[in-house]
Order: C-alpha cells, then structure tokens, then sequence
C-alpha cells in the first residue's frame, strides 16, 4: 500500500527547492560576475603603460634661461682651458729658451749718467735704469758705459761681452765674435773685465757664459733673443 506524503514533508520538500534555487541563481550571478572583474583587471593593466608613457612625456624641458647658462658655463669652462694651455705653453717656451733668466728691473730713462739709480741685479747687466740713447751697434775695444748698452738690449739687441787681455788679444776676441755674428744687425762687441766667464752674452733680462768659443751655443742665443723689441707696450 504506498505511503502518502503528508503536508509537513510537502513544505519540506519545496523549501528545500527553493534554497537550491537559490544557489543556482548565486553560482550564475558569480559567472556573470567574474568576466567583468576580469575585464576591469585587465583594462587596468593594459592602461598602467600609458599612464607610465604620459610621466615621461611630461618631463620638462629647460627654459632658455637655463639652456643659455648651460651654454655660458660650457663655453667658459673651455676659455680656461685654453689660458690655462696657453700659459703651460708659455712655460715651457721659457724653460727652453737658452741663457739665465733675471727679473726685469724695468725701463726707465735716466737724465744723465750720473742720476742715482738701483744697482743692476746682473753681471753684466740685462735690464734696467738706462739712458735715452743707446750705443752704436758696432765692435769696441773700450766699452760704453752701461746706462747706454741696457738701452741697446731694450731695442731689439744682443751685446756680446769679452775678457780684455793684450791688444793682440782683444783683436782675435773680437775678430771671433764678429764671424759669429755677421749676419746680424743689432749686435754690439765689448770689453768687461771680471765678468767670471772669458764671454758673456746678454739680452734684455737674459745671460749666457761661455769660457771659449763656442759658435753653435752663441747663435743659439742670438737667433732666440736679436730682433725682438722690449719697450713697454
């Protein structure tokens, strides 16, 4: 004989119904869900890029004003790089010029030869008080003084300084620097006793000694120092 259901189990049965309605119903709306989540997540990777893209763009540009410094400061920089070469330059021009270098006691005229001055700083002398003529280029077997020599030295020349011995001796002295120097103007042949060297030779604020005659050195000197004017500019 079947058994009947009774009402109590018929409410049981529908109420159960309905809650696996319900989670039918929930599980569809977590599928329809989900691909929108995931679209957004993705949508918001694909725009980190461009976000990152529009930092960079707007990174800004230096004004004029700046570029203008910047320029300033490179064109500076290269201006002390060339004074600073071109002092090293200097240097070592000076390094490799022949003879002793002295300080320059300066230019200034005398009014006569006996006008109290400074005592020169060299043997024989290569700058300073001087008078405002000069002596004749030329060989001497009695020197000028030197107020008039320092004057020749300002004026482009080199004087070439002997030990005095005989008058035989002063003549082959002379005779040897004049061969040397023939081929050039401003040169003056003199006389000076207690020099320490049998020949001297000096230029404006430069001397070289030589003990004999040494043709090669000599030209040396003349060719780095003849020629060249040291009035004050």
């Amino acid at each position: 004989m079947a058994k009947k259901t009774t009402k109590s189990q018929k409410g049981s049965s529908k109420s159960g119904a309905g809650t696996s309605g319900t989670t039918r119903r929930a599980a569809d709306a977590t599928t329809v869900t989900s691909p929108g989540v995931a679209a957004a997540t993705t949508a918001g990777a694909q725009a980190a890029p461009a976000s990152a893209t529009s930092a960079v763009g707007s990174k800004r540009r230096p004004t004029k004003r700046e570029k203008a410094r910047r320029q300033n400061i490179a064109i500076g920089a290269g201006v002390a790089t060339m004074v600073v070469a071109g002092i090293a330059i200097q240097v070592l021009r000076q390094m490799n010029l022949p003879g002793e270098s002295f300080r320059s006691q300066g230019n200034v005229h005398l009014a006569s030869l006996v006008t109290q001055h400074i005592p020169y700083n060299s043997n024989p002398p290569t700058s300073g008080p001087h008078m405002p003529s000069l002596a004749s280029w030329g060989s001497y077997t009695e020197a000028p003084e030197d107020e008039y020599l320092i004057h020749n030295m300002e004026d482009a020349g080199v004087i070439m300084w002997y030990e005095p011995g005989t008058p035989e001796e002063n003549e082959a002295h002379v005779a040897a620097l004049e061969n040397i120097s023939r081929a050039y103007r401003r040169i003056v042949i003199v006389p000076r006793e207690d020099m320490g060297s049998q020949y001297v030779l000096t230029a404006w604020t430069r001397l070289q000694r030589f003990d004999e005659i040494d043709e090669e050195g000599m030209l040396r000197f003349i060719e780095a120092y003849e020629g060249i004017d040291h009035h004050p500019r």
